[in-house]
């Protein structure tokens, strides 16, 4: 027969080898996590910094010509309702 203490003893080094994983698994990625979301707020701030001080090379009907979703070619044409 199975104890109670020995039931309870497995739980909880089967939770702590869980934690464990869980831990590592998120901690493993980090470093780069961190670099990505330092070079996009990187961007972001000076992609504000630019518009803010009136830099035209990133105005924002610069950005505006230079996506090709904003033409109106790109644009899908509807057939006549009625």
């Amino acid at each position: 027969m199975v104890s109670s203490r020995d039931l309870l003893g497995d739980t909880l080094s089967a939770l702590q080898t869980a934690i464990d994983n869980l831990v590592k698994a998120v901690t493993d990625g980090l470093g780069q996590l961190l670099s990505s979301a330092s070079d996009v707020v990187s961007g972001l701030a000076d992609l504000l910094t630019s518009t803010l001080l009136g830099d035209n090379a990133l105005s924002a009907t610069g950005l505006t010509e230079a996506s090709p979703a904003a033409t109106p070619t790109a644009t899908p044409s509807l057939p006549p309702t009625g």
